[in-house]
């Protein structure tokens, strides 16, 4: 649990980085569709926080999951907003993370589709829950990335250890 704990902790330390490097671009680099997984770099940057809220509030929750919703990016005006927003689902995050114990890992959730007329459910557990979301975070930081360099701008690419 110590790892994972670890991982959080740099993962929350790096995207505050990512969200001062983005307020380092104009509004029209930050928003400009750039044919990535989501149009934009504030849409990548809101689709990561936006699965942590699906698994971390809604999944693992006991609240229905087909009342989860997305986040509309374009209701997002600045990077203060977006800000604001991390700073929620962080806070969120962490307190989850930092609650759970070694034998909390193997606890199996049954996740239901967001769809109402799919009756599909998923059985997951919270170890598999938390190493998805470091590889969902770090896959798309790294699409961050490419979408920087593209902009002519360097990202804050900071190693596990050294944040």
């Amino acid at each position: 649990m110590k790892h994972i704990l670890d991982f959080y902790k740099y993962n929350s330390i790096v995207r505050k980085k990512y969200l001062d490097a983005i307020d380092g671009l104009s509004w029209e680099e930050i928003t400009k569709d750039r044919g990535a997984s989501y149009p934009s770099i504030r849409d990548i940057f809101l689709h990561v926080l936006d699965a942590y809220r699906y698994w971390f509030e809604f999944a693992i929750s006991g609240l229905k999951v087909r009342e989860y919703k997305d986040v509309v990016p374009s209701g997002f005006g600045s990077v203060t907003e977006m800000r604001k927003y991390e700073e929620q689902v962080d806070s969120l995050v962490m307190r989850l993370v930092r609650g759970l114990r070694n034998e909390d890992l193997a606890k199996v959730y049954t996740v239901h589709s967001t769809e109402p007329d799919d009756p599909e459910t998923v059985q997951i557990s919270m170890e598999t829950i938390l190493m998805h979301m470091i590889e969902e975070e770090l896959q798309h930081r790294g699409e961050l990335n490419c979408l920087f360099w593209q902009a002519d701008h360097d990202p804050p690419i900071t190693g596990f250890g050294h944040q």
